[in-house]
């Protein structure tokens, strides 16, 4: 595909995207310029696009407005790019084009009853040389909202303590974006009992361990590597079974878990925006809404405008 190579070095450096999008916005833009190809008579190049052509491309779409949404963004970055950086064209047909909107979701969350199961479980069941680690990345990822990626990239030096305990983490997020993530009282008395453990525990690794990483292997055949996300997983769902939940637990539930409760404890939404690294408010709008019960709640004390009749 022409410019694709400088179409990947604009997205990295000036959009600071990560590979995985990069890879989705190529793919679109494939899929694209192949239907392109018999749809469109006589071929035409990327000067000679046309909205026409974006409007009759997503009209036979027959996709989800979620994957719908996603397609046009693809298309716009890349015509963006076309006129503002390669300057091969003068206008983007796809500003013209409107995107519906995404359809509001409510994020699955787990009730504070099976976080408790599940940390209860954590400690319960992991092997001896696991049990502190496992319990204290739960507890950690329930009160910070932390993705599990930036979790497993947190090294030491990200940790800033006050009056001795761990206070603060210093975390890399999507788009290179770094942000400060104050812990709570639960996670920095959860994290300060590991740090001590993983402190003992640095006299027993071998020479090729990692000892830059918070989350480390404690024992067996990896000791010492830092934890990936793929093991992350594989923990939170055994643990999740171990523990009878209903749903499979995963690291971007506990994501939602902790946002969903941040709300309902009253955090106002720029503060949680900051907090779980969300570069547009509307993300983290996902989280604001009432289930029956709050509502039933609220109409309890509506003032009686009616009178006794």
């Amino acid at each position: 595909m022409n410019y694709q190579r400088g179409f990947i070095t604009y997205l990295k450096q000036e959009r600071g995207r990560s590979d995985k999008t990069i890879a989705a916005y190529l793919g679109d833009v494939d899929r694209f310029s192949r239907w392109l190809e018999p749809h469109v008579q006589p071929p035409v190049d990327w000067q000679e696009v046309k909205t026409s052509h974006i409007r009759l491309y997503l009209s036979d779409l027959q996709a989800s407005p979620s994957y719908f949404h996603r397609v046009h963004s693809s298309l716009n970055v890349w015509f963006h790019y076309l006129v503002e950086v390669a300057e091969l064209r003068s206008d983007n047909p796809v500003a013209k084009v409107n995107k519906p909107k995404k359809a509001q979701h409510h994020p699955p969350a787990l009730s504070l009853s099976d976080v408790k199961r599940l940390i209860e479980t954590a400690f319960e069941t992991s092997r001896p040389s696991e049990r502190l680690r496992n319990w204290t990345l739960i507890t950690v990822l329930v009160n910070t909202g932390l993705r599990v990626s930036e979790l497993c990239d947190l090294n030491i030096s990200d940790i800033k303590h006050k009056e001795g305990y761990p206070h603060s983490l210093t975390v890399i997020g999507k788009g290179n974006k770094q942000r400060k993530v104050i812990l709570s009282d639960n996670g920095k008395t959860a994290l300060y009992q590991w740090l001590k453990e993983r402190k003992r525990l640095l006299y027993e690794l071998p020479p090729t361990a990692d000892r830059e990483a918070v989350w480390i292997v404690p024992a067996g055949r990896y000791q010492g590597k830092r934890m990936t996300a793929s093991a992350v997983r594989k923990m939170l769902a055994k643990l999740g079974n171990l523990a009878s939940l209903q749903q499979g637990v995963y690291p971007h539930l506990l994501r939602h878990t902790f946002a969903t409760e941040a709300v309902r404890s009253g955090a106002r939404l720029h503060a949680l925006k900051d907090a779980l690294g969300h570069s547009r408010l509307d993300t983290t709008g996902i989280y604001l809404h009432a289930d029956e019960a709050e509502l039933e709640a609220m109409a309890a004390v509506l003032p009686d405008v009616l009178g006794s009749q």
